[in-house]
Formats: structure tokens, C-alpha cells, sequence
């Protein structure tokens, strides 16, 4: 194609788009310009910096669900269109992965255990969805997204080839987890301006779940923790015990009971330093906090002791039977009896229904919990996931879907394991904590089922692989044109012949 051609090409197509951007704006509609700047922001990027396009995308993906939660998740560039962050994030991403793969001629799957679990996910998950579509439609693409996410873990896998990937992903992630603790706190302290001003079409752009806050928090409490070491690494060691005090001290069960897994797998695998730390900053803040209510009879002191006590002591009520006197607990029995109730029909229907299978993406799990547990609601139950990955697996795709989230799971800890125990990776210990901590989070609440935790954690152990020999970039590749059109394309540079 001539230069002249070429150029006319280019200033015609931006034209046309600047003439679109233009109506859009002064129709006060600012969802199509904000997404045609990031993705100008993203190409400068690439283009002056290096940096990967896709890294890049998946990264603001990452950092947008840490920092803004289920507000970010429920940002739509288009109007009725159903496309949201990660969808985008992985459109992008995993075209760029399709096309790397088929110039390098290489699959995009490792042969090993995590791969052909994670790959076998996809593909039950898949066939289950071809039988449901017909009769669920829309509602069974939106269940089906707990399983595609996975399709993140392939994509952060190959990135680990390329270093410059690796390093956007992981400052995403550092970036994302160390924002979170000021920007949680200015949300507690001034919700309004968060859920009033900060808005785009009427929704919150940051907007907190509380279980997923308080994960959140407990990453970052671990992540900050396992830092290098630097002029900052007091100061991050700091904030990390302070978070985990936070997460013990706060009122969500599922992220206490994680950061405590967590902690007990350090202390198995010899890991002392963070469990030091943190119990040495628990200790000191229960210390004070007894020390106000013995001798200064100070009532908030009396209370808190008293609520983290319950708190603990309902993990082990199952059922929910017990009754709890402080005013901060009183909800933790009927938390309980509501997963119970709504677990034991689950497993009940779907045994009667299709035990092998399952019911199916898009089929209502909560009518039989409904009819029992609300026998007199008045409104509309709108939960699809009934508070456990576990359970949820059965209910969609059955005994064979259980098995398949079982083995991964299984697969995941036993690499966790391994991670701290023979190796001296501080940041791989980190991912393997976190990740741990996630799934921990994930059988008590609804969490792995949405984009918040779900882009996060699959992304993670997509890292978690680490440069593997398997995973580096294969030295049969071809060398010739289309090994040089890949390196162009993602540095920006031609690369010289004959190297």
C-alpha cells in the first residue's frame, strides 16, 4: 500500500471518529469517548513506551475490580450492549494470545496437571452451556461467566514469557492492592460523594461488597507484606499488619477465616516472618484494647472483645443454632442458617434433578430455598449463587462439574504448598497466599461467581505458574518473518537480523 493511500485511510477513519466522538459528547453521553481515550492512552503507551497492549488491558482490568469493585464491574461502554470490563479485558487480550500462539505455533495450554484441570472446566462447562442456551438464554450466559473467566488464567500463563507483561501485571496488581486500603477508608468516611458524585449513567464508579472488601484487604495485607526489601519495606510491613488487624477486627467472617488459613499455612511451610508480624500486632491491639476495657470501663472496648469472640465461635455453628448477645453478631446465627438451608436444597434438587450434570446455567437455585426460607418474601430474590463454589459447581454442572472445581482446587493448594515450602520467592509466596485466601473467601460467599474476585484470582494463578521451562518462550519457534511480526508488534521496535 502506497503512503499516500495509506494516509488517506488513516485520516478519513479518524475523522468519522472524531465526528462520532464529537455527537456523542454533546449528547452528554461520556461512556464512548472515556473508552475511545483509554484506548488512545493504551496505544500511546504501547507505542512510547513498549508496553504491551494486552498487559495493559488486563491490568486496568485488574486494578479497576481491586480498587472499584462492583462499581467498576457494572461499568458498560455502550448502553444495553452487555460488554463490561473484563469481557473487554479478555476480548483483547486473548484475540492478542490467538495471534501470538498461531505466529509462534505453539498451543496456548501447558501440558501439565493446573492446565488440563483449568482446561477441562472450560470444556464441561462449555458442552452444559450448549444444552442451556436454548432454554435459559441470557440468564445462562451471565451464570456461564463463572466458568469462561478462567480463560484469564491462559491469557496471564503466556504473559509470563515475556517479562515486560509480567512486571505491568504485578505493578497492576501492587498498584491495585495498595490504593485500596486509602480509597476503602475515604468510602467509609464520605459514601455519599462515592455513590452520589463519583457516577457514570447513575451508578457508582466505586462501589464496595463487603465480603469482597474485606478479601481484598487480606490480599493486601499479605502482597504488601512480601514486598523486596527497600527504603519502603517498614513502611508496607506496617500497613500490612495494620490491615490484617482490620480484617480480624471487621465484621466479615469469610476474609478473617482466610488471612487465619493463610497464616497457618506460613507457619507449617516455616515461614515466620509474617505470622510473627501480625500476631505480634494482634496481640498488641488486643492488648490495648483489653487494657480500655479492664481498667478504663471504656464500653466499645467491652464490645469489641466481646464481637470478635462471637465471630470466631459462629464459624464452627454450621447450622446456625447458637445465639450471640453482642449487638455486632447478632445476624451471624441466621447468616449461618441461611447458607445452610439454601446448601442442603441445592444439593437436594440437583440430586433429584440431574446428580451427574446438574441443573444447568440460567436454572433458578434459589427457588427451593425461597419457598423455605422466605416462605412470606414479599420482595424479589435477585441471588443466583448460593454463597459457596463448591456448591454452586453441583448445582450447575453436577457431580461431574463438583469433581472438576474439586481437582482444580486441589491442584491450586498442593502448588500453594509447594510454593512456600521449596522455594525462596517472596512474591510467589504472596500469589499462593492470596490465592489460597480467595478460595478460602470463596466457600463461604459469592465470589468467584462475579468479575470482582473471579478476574483476579484466575489471573493470579496464571502468574502463580511462574517462569516454568515449559512456559518460556518455545526455542523452536520460528525465526523467520512472522517471529519478527510478533516481536514488532509488541515492542514497537524491528528487530535487527541476524541476532
Amino acid at each position: 500500500m502506497s503512503p499516500r493511500l495509506r494516509t488517506l485511510i488513516i485520516t478519513s477513519a479518524v475523522a468519522v471518529a472524531a465526528v462520532w466522538l464529537g455527537a456523542a459528547l454533546a449528547r452528554g453521553d461520556y461512556a464512548g469517548p472515556a473508552l475511545a481515550a483509554a484506548l488512545a492512552l493504551g496505544v500511546i503507551l504501547t507505542a512510547a513506551a513498549h508496553l504491551p497492549l494486552d498487559a495493559l488491558a488486563v491490568g486496568g482490568a485488574l486494578a479497576g475490580y481491586i480498587v472499584g469493585n462492583r462499581g467498576f464491574a457494572q461499568l458498560m461502554p455502550a448502553p444495553g450492549l452487555p460488554l463490561f470490563p473484563a469481557e473487554i479485558a479478555l476480548g483483547l487480550a486473548g484475540t492478542w494470545l490467538a495471534i501470538r500462539c498461531a505466529l509462534a505455533r505453539r498451543p496456548p495450554v501447558a501440558r501439565d496437571g493446573l492446565n488440563l484441570a483449568v482446561l477441562a472446566w472450560l470444556a464441561l462447562g462449555t458442552v452444559r452451556l450448549a444444552f442451556d442456551l436454548p432454554r435459559f438464554g441470557v440468564l445462562a450466559v451471565r451464570d456461564y461467566a463463572m466458568v469462561y473467566y478462567a480463560l484469564f488464567f491462559f491469557v496471564a500463563q503466556d504473559m509470563n514469557r515475556r517479562p515486560a507483561a509480567r512486571r505491568l501485571l504485578h505493578g497492576c496488581l501492587l498498584a491495585g492492592f495498595g490504593a485500596l486500603p486509602l480509597v476503602h477508608a475515604l468510602y467509609q468516611a464520605f459514601p455519599d460523594v462515592f455513590l452520589s458524585v463519583l457516577t457514570v449513567r447513575g451508578l457508582p464508579v466505586i462501589f464496595f461488597k463487603g465480603d469482597l472488601a474485606g478479601t481484598f484487604l487480606g490480599a493486601a495485607s499479605v502482597l504488601l507484606f512480601f514486598q523486596p526489601a527497600g527504603r519502603l519495606q517498614p513502611w508496607t510491613r506496617l500497613l500490612s499488619a495494620g490491615l490484617f488487624v482490620y480484617v480480624f477486627a471487621g465484621g466479615n467472617r469469610a476474609s478473617m477465616l482466610g488471612l487465619a488459613v493463610v497464616t497457618v499455612l506460613l507457619l507449617a511451610a516455616r515461614r515466620w516472618r509474617f505470622p510473627l508480624w501480625q500476631g505480634g500486632a494482634t496481640a498488641g491491639a488486643a492488648a490495648l484494647v483489653l487494657a480500655l476495657a479492664v481498667f478504663a470501663q471504656n464500653p466499645w472496648a467491652g464490645q469489641k472483645l466481646g464481637s470478635v469472640t462471637d465471630r470466631f465461635r459462629s464459624l464452627a455453628d454450621f447450622r446456625g443454632t447458637q445465639t450471640y448477645a453482642n449487638e455486632e453478631n447478632a445476624s451471624k446465627g441466621d447468616n449461618n442458617r441461611f447458607r445452610w438451608v439454601w446448601w442442603r436444597n441445592v444439593a437436594g434438587e440437583t440430586w433429584h434433578a440431574n446428580p451427574v450434570f446438574g441443573q444447568g446455567f440460567g436454572a433458578d437455585l434459589s427457588r427451593g430455598f425461597v419457598q423455605e426460607y422466605y416462605p412470606v418474601a414479599e420482595e424479589e430474590f435477585t441471588t443466583r449463587s448460593p454463597h459457596n463454589i463448591f456448591v454452586t459447581a453441583f448445582g450447575r454442572m453436577g457431580l461431574a462439574g463438583l469433581a472438576v472445581w474439586t481437582a482444580l482446587a486441589g491442584i491450586v493448594g498442593f502448588r500453594a504448598w509447594r510454593t512456600l515450602r521449596a522455594t525462596e520467592d517472596p512474591v510467589g509466596w504472596a500469589y499462593a497466599c492470596i490465592l489460597c485466601l480467595i478460595l478460602v473467601s470463596a466457600s463461604l460467599g459469592v465470589v468467584l461467581e462475579g468479575p470482582m474476585a473471579a478476574v483476579v484470582f484466575w489471573t493470579l494463578l496464571g502468574l502463580a505458574q511462574g517462569a516454568r521451562p515449559e512456559l518460556e518462550d518455545d526455542p523452536e519457534a520460528p525465526a523467520g518473518e512472522a517471529a519478527e511480526t510478533l516481536e514488532t508488534a509488541e515492542t514497537g521496535r524491528t528487530p535487527a537480523r541476524g541476532r
